[in-house]
């Protein structure tokens, strides 16, 4: 029992909480996938955006296309989605000393 319980405070120290907001672009899993094979397919579909988050969990989901239904899927089936606008902006610091006049 000792185990058990140690076990479990480090998996629930170790858990990482998703900070869902409203308009945010995720990825959905698709898990129908793993009854097809192949190496190769993505198991991830989307962007798709949110739209509601419901109390228990649920995420309502609509696709790019704004003429798509909306759907409501587990919290636990989505990922952010980074595109490369969120991109930071990086300023370049040259390393290189200017070369110092003869005194």
């Amino acid at each position: 029992m000792l185990y058990k319980e140690k076990t479990k405070l480090w998996h629930d120290r170790n858990l990482r909480t998703k900070e869902l907001r409203i308009g945010q672009k995720v990825l959905l899993f698709q898990s129908k996938l793993k009854l097809m094979p192949g190496k190769l397919k993505s198991k991830w579909i989307g962007p798709f955006t949110i739209v509601a988050l419901r109390a228990n969990g649920a995420v309502e989901l609509r696709g790019s296309d704004p003429n798509s239904n909306s759907f409501l899927v587990n919290g636990h089936r989505v990922k952010l989605f980074r595109d490369s606008s969120e991109l930071c902006v990086v300023e370049e610091i040259s390393l290189r000393m200017p070369a110092l006049s003869s005194l």
